[in-house]
């Protein structure tokens, strides 16, 4: 394993404002390419002209993601893994229940405060 700095923007996806539907995964490489005034207005055309699809429907990885992306790497670890995810789940658990008394701590309190009030 070899570590690297990260610098700059790691990823960056378009999607459709009004419909939420996918348009390129490849941005980052995209607008770094883009150095000139005529050339961003080009590339925000050709976003404007790109059918956009649902995300369930996206091909992801196209533009700088798939194997080597962060997300898959992770995901990866863990199904390699079974044991740290029922770590994760337990822990998960753990931590809901905590919230969970902490709201309930919460809501006793205001209870408390309004009858002292009254």
């Amino acid at each position: 394993i070899h570590a690297t700095k990260q610098q700059g923007i790691p990823s960056v996806i378009v999607l459709d404002a009004k419909t939420g539907h996918f348009i390129s995964d490849n941005a980052r490489t995209e607008v770094m390419q883009a150095t000139n005034e005529s050339s961003k207005n080009e590339l925000l055309q050709s976003w404007l002209e790109k059918e956009a699809v649902p995300i369930e429907q996206a091909v992801l990885g196209a533009g700088g993601g798939g194997e080597g992306s962060l997300l898959y790497q992770i995901t990866m670890f863990f199904m390699r893994r079974p044991a740290y995810m029922l770590g994760l789940y337990y822990f998960g658990r753990r931590f809901l229940k905590y919230l969970e008394r902490l709201g309930s701590e919460d809501d006793e309190a205001d209870v408390g405060v309004e009858e002292k009030e009254l």
